[in-house]
């Protein structure tokens, strides 16, 4: 199943609905809608989805990072709160909305683990995303990433703790609808491969899967994380679904073909059933259709 990326962004419903038909014009009858959140009229979403025969493939449910930084207010990012109350009303967030949206027909909904709590949190971020820009040499980069990187071990165990029972209420309130995890594109978020590994070993479940994304997976890599493939190996026999987008310097949501990601050593590595969306930050009809024909001349449209 191939689909596209559509968000709900301060154009509102029009510009939600005009991506719509751009997508359907290039050939998709499937969608992937993400939403930052929860304070938005989701009745008059799922109504005008109907009625402009949009088929739901997935609901991605994604703050914007600097959103995903704020700690004193509960969001879809933060499921993993080291504030008891923060995570759990993060995750009757998500509950709530998956219900709002149930009309609809999602059949996945893909959530990110948030980010590690860590004093100068933001002002590390951009020192990393410096990192990205920079044409530094390998070794030097590792070495500003040690001086960077440095996560409470005591934090993090807390945090992941956090978010396996919020994660558990949330797949047992939606089931059978699967819940997907993304892997993140900062080594400050929570959910670095052994964590996520603890996450499907503590939950197990039959609707708890991995969802991968390519440029999540090429900026950790830049910044010290495992190969694209590492993850796919990985959580393969978990995987849903798979964000396709380009990723250049450190800026991702780029139309596949345009960055850095070989999408042809990909290809082969993902099952038939794996869900294919492709992610074009802006939007637009020439990038749209080049990223397409891009991806179906690689053997992954």
């Amino acid at each position: 199943m191939k689909a596209i990326t559509v968000r709900l962004d301060s154009g509102g419903l029009d510009s939600l609905l005009k991506r719509v038909r751009m997508g359907q014009e290039l050939g998709f009858d499937k969608f992937d809608l993400c939403l930052s959140s929860p304070q938005v009229a989701l009745g008059r979403i799922v109504a005008a989805l109907k009625e402009h025969n949009v088929g739901l493939t997935a609901l991605r449910l994604k703050e914007e990072r600097q959103a995903a930084f704020i700690t004193r207010k509960p969001g879809y990012s933060k499921i993993g709160a080291r504030d008891a109350a923060i995570a759990e009303r993060s995750a009757e967030m998500v509950i709530q909305t998956a219900e709002q949206m149930a009309p609809a027909k999602p059949q996945f909904i893909v959530l990110e683990g948030g980010y590690v709590a860590a004093p100068n949190l933001n002002e590390r971020q951009l020192q990393l995303d410096e990192l990205l820009d920079c044409d530094e040499c390998e070794d030097t980069r590792r070495e500003r990433l040690a001086e960077i990187v440095k996560l409470d071990q005591g934090v993090v165990e807390e945090q992941l703790d956090r978010f396996c029972r919020g994660l558990h209420a949330i797949t047992k309130a939606v089931a059978p609808l699967d819940v997907c995890l993304l892997p993140p594109e900062s080594p400050f978020g929570l959910l670095q491969p052994e964590n996520m590994q603890h996450v499907f070993d503590d939950l197990g479940g039959r609707n708890l899967g991995y969802w991968h994304c390519t440029a999540n997976a090429a900026i950790l890599h830049k910044l010290g994380g495992p190969p694209q493939a590492d993850w796919i190996q990985r959580f393969g026999t978990r995987l849903k679904g798979v964000y396709l987008e380009d990723m250049l310097g450190g800026h991702g949501e780029q139309a596949p073909g345009l960055g850095e990601i070989d999408f042809k050593q990909l290809a082969p590595q993902l099952a038939q059933t794996t869900v294919r969306v492709m992610v074009v930050g802006d939007d637009k009809g020439t990038k749209l259709r080049f990223g397409s024909e891009y991806l179906s001349k690689v053997g992954i449209f």
